[in-house]
């Protein structure tokens, strides 16, 4: 129940300043304080405020008078930046006050978050005339003063208030404070976070499928549910402020949305520019682009412009036999041969000269023939007896099997693992199968936003990613194009590597798309929510401790791994698989090449005799 009339002129002036001055010293301390007053109203309050000492700035406001409507001036000067703006408006009429919450000025000029207080004559029904109505539904720092229904002048007021996003409450303007005989008497709070606690009430979130933000899970109850990043962060959000979350699509079956000519949204955007949604997520970039439109969270995630890339052929397999050693360790066992080969034979020689063993064949052929034969694991027949000889033949028999050894146990690997050659993994064209210098006929992402994103970098070399940019109508249609050889699709990384981890994935856990290494085009990601929503503090402060706490980087890694699991159940369980000749291509080759070298030996022995062997001698049988 409101109190009866009163007007304005008539109240008790000393009383009801002492009101303001309770009000501005007890809870508008450090705020920059606008007064606002129609042309009926009396100045006193307004100069009682002045005498205070604060930055007041004092604002005469047009039309007023009767049932005139309120207009903010159009060469209003307002207080400068603050976390705390305050605004005292004062009329006699409370419809007035009524249409000037509902102007378009009261709306775009003054701050949402500011603390509003109406002071009015017209008692009757006069707090739920200004504060219940859509306008102020968004400003949770508002009260209404007025005098106390019955109470004698110049002693009582009620100061009214009212609930923000309550549905469970049967009266959302209700008093919370009263003035009797100079003292409040309730001693309330009379500016609380009101948005701290939603009391169970519903918000709508809109989103729509995202991996892996936003991630359909199959089996709930109403036949889907949505998991991944941005859902579990609006869970988290629901129970810290304590709502309850309804998750819808976009309205009109979009997803992001884009502007119409007509200065609207379609999609999920254009769902919160209407507020038919608090909230929408689906992993959004905080960009101008979107930020003309809508208000977003502070940031929560990073993302960065990656390009998913085919993998490169394997190799042949016959290169496999020379995959066990690296460059390095050929060259010095190419160099240690020969040099270990000679200094034997110098060993036998003067084994043979000067301590005359006999029994060794010191010739250099069969010198050749047994240092190749250690490391092939040939048997030895004949071996050297002189202490020298032997020394110098056990070290060359233990360097042979150490890397003999070592040369066959990885061998094995690599004969049944597919060579893989080097992938893209960087922008530059003077580096060898890099993106600027690679066959592939296109790359892009979908629609033209991102080519002018690459034409406007200042980097010369992501400008020229722009010049064979190909859009594509979807990210599956890039990626689709892309397992097929012919593009690079170009999207965020955590996309990309759930892609990968859920679809181009083996049994073996063996990926066939490759995320490049090298990615630019960083973007912040938030939460969006309409224009001047009133809880984006309270979001913002809850998002803080979700990201100081690592949780997204959590949820993120729980995320690919469960897809990695998906992805690969019902698959048979991995065993060994018996060679094949494909495996056994370097052996094949080397026989064959054993072959010829034989094949043209014969062949020039029958045309130009051997020079070893003539008829009738035996260079092993012949007498000393």
């Amino acid at each position: 129940m409101y109190p009866g009339d009163a007007s304005l002129g008539h109240l008790g002036k000393e009383s009801l300043l002492q009101v303001i001055k309770y009000l501005v010293e007890k809870f508008l301390v450090g705020c920059d304080i606008m007064v606002l007053f129609d042309e009926a109203s009396s100045t006193a309050e307004a100069e009682a405020l002045l005498k205070l000492g604060l930055p007041v700035v004092v604002v005469n406001l047009r039309g007023g008078g009767g049932n005139g409507a309120l207009e903010l001036p159009a060469d209003i000067q307002f207080p400068g930046a603050s976390d705390c703006p305050a605004y005292f408006i004062f009329s006699d009429n409370a419809e007035s006050l009524r249409s000037l919450v509902e102007s378009a000025e009261f709306y775009s000029h003054l701050h949402y978050l500011g603390r509003f207080i109406f002071v009015t004559g017209s008692a009757t029904g006069a707090p739920r005339l200004i504060l219940d109505n859509p306008v102020m539904a968004w400003r949770p720092h508002a009260l209404v003063i007025t005098e106390s229904n019955g109470a004698k002048r110049n002693s009582s007021y009620d100061v009214w208030s009212h609930e923000v996003f309550r549905e469970d409450v049967p009266e959302r303007v209700h008093r919370v404070e009263k003035w009797r005989r100079g003292v409040a008497q309730l001693g309330a709070h009379l500016f609380p976070n009101k948005l701290e606690n939603f009391h169970g009430n519903e918000l709508r979130a809109v989103t729509f499928e995202h991996a892996p933000s936003i991630v359909e899970v199959e089996g709930h109850s109403d036949g889907h549910h949505y998991d991944g990043i941005d859902i579990r962060l609006l869970y988290i959000l629901a129970d810290a402020l304590n709502f309850r979350l309804k998750i819808v699509n976009p309205s009109d079956g979009g997803k992001w949305g884009s502007p119409l000519d007509n200065g609207t949204w379609t999609g999920l955007t254009g769902d919160l520019t209407q507020r038919r949604a608090h909230m929408g997520v689906a992993n959004l970039f905080i960009h101008i682009h979107y930020l003309e439109v809508v208000d977003m969270t502070v940031p929560y995630d990073m993302e960065f412009g990656c390009f998913i890339t085919p993998l490169p052929e394997p190799l042949p397999q016959w290169v496999a036999l020379s995959y066990p050693f690296s460059l390095q360790v050929w060259i010095l066992t190419m160099v240690f041969l020969p040099v270990g080969t000679a200094l034997l034979y110098v060993a036998s020689v003067a084994a043979r000269l000067m301590l005359h063993d006999e029994t060794w064949d010191a010739s250099f052929s069969r010198t050749v023939f047994y240092a190749l034969g250690i490391f092939l694991s040939v048997g030895m027949p004949q071996v050297p007896r002189s202490n020298a000889t032997r020394g110098y033949f056990i070290m060359w028999v233990w360097y042979g099997l150490l890397l003999t050894a070592v040369y066959r146990s990885s061998l094995t690997a690599f004969l049944t693992i597919p060579l893989a050659q080097t992938p893209i993994n960087t922008l530059q064209q003077y580096e060898h199968s890099q993106l600027v210098s690679s066959t592939l006929p296109a790359w892009g992402a979908t629609g033209l936003t991102f080519k002018k994103m690459l034409q406007e970098n200042p980097d010369p070399m992501v400008q020229q990613l722009a010049l064979r940019y190909e859009p594509v109508s979807g990210a599956e249609e890039g990626i689709l194009l892309t397992a097929q050889r012919k593009y690079a699709m170009m999207e965020n990384r955590q996309f990309l590597e759930y892609t990968i981890a859920t679809n181009y994935t083996n049994k073996y856990g063996e990926e066939t798309l490759h995320v490049m290494r090298e990615c630019f085009l960083p973007f912040r990601i938030g939460m969006a929510m309409p224009k001047k929503a009133p809880y984006k503090p309270n979001l913002d402060r809850v998002v803080d401790r979700v990201v100081e706490a690592g949780l997204v980087r959590k949820w993120f890694s729980d995320i690919l791994f469960s897809s990695r699991k998906r992805g690969t159940a019902g698959s048979e369980e991995s065993r060994g698989e018996a060679l094949t000749v494909d495996n056994l291509q370097g052996a094949w080759l080397l026989l064959g090449a054993g072959w010829v070298v034989s094949g043209a030996a014969i062949l020039l022995e029958l045309l130009f005799g051997s020079p070893s062997r003539q008829p009738g001698t035996d260079p092993h049988s012949a007498k000393p």
